[in-house]
């Protein structure tokens, strides 16, 4: 591998880590570190996944359709349904370009879905979030749009052009 490889490589490496610790702040530390000291110290022995079951959205398009509707502000909804869908796009760019294994969507897909998945089981074992599939949804529809960007830009910069003709 050259020099210009290897630090394209570094790049994207260090790209998809920062990608990974501002989803890790957005989706489970949102609040500030005194309150995750106080809860880890005092109340999280006294939490139950079954709590987190309780107040987990299951159905698929419920949020979504809450988000929609006039109950919440419109603001409030554009960070929620767009800051879970821009949140993976980046993922779904850089996977593919860093690890030739992910230039098939269906495998790109299923690693979004997996990483989403683990963000949420998280919150719902920890009670540091709340469990919703539409989150799942979402952000795995986020990786979606990042892929077609990259297969897109790639098929840009690798086409071949056509055989010039001649005009008289």
């Amino acid at each position: 591998m050259n020099g210009e490889n290897k630090a394209i490589k570094i790049f994207l490496w260090l790209a998809v880590v920062f990608c990974l610790l501002v989803l890790t702040k957005y989706i489970l530390f949102k609040k500030n570190p005194g309150y995750y000291k106080r809860y880890f110290a005092h109340e999280y022995k006294n939490y139950k996944v079954s709590d987190g079951w309780d107040h987990a959205n299951t159905k698929p398009f419920s949020t979504i359709r809450l988000f929609s509707s006039k109950r919440v502000t419109t603001e409030y909804s554009y960070k929620n349904i767009g800051g879970n869908i821009i949140g993976f796009v980046p993922l779904g760019v850089l996977l593919p370009l860093l690890f030739p294994f992910f230039r098939r969507f269906i495998r790109l897909t299923v690693v979004i879905f997996l990483l989403s998945l683990l963000f949420e089981a998280t919150q719902l074992l920890a009670g540091i979030g709340v469990f919703d599939v539409d989150d799942l949804i979402l952000n795995t529809t986020g990786g979606i749009i990042g892929y077609i960007i990259f297969a897109f830009a790639w098929w840009l910069i690798n086409r071949q052009p056509g055989p010039v003709q001649a005009v008289d």
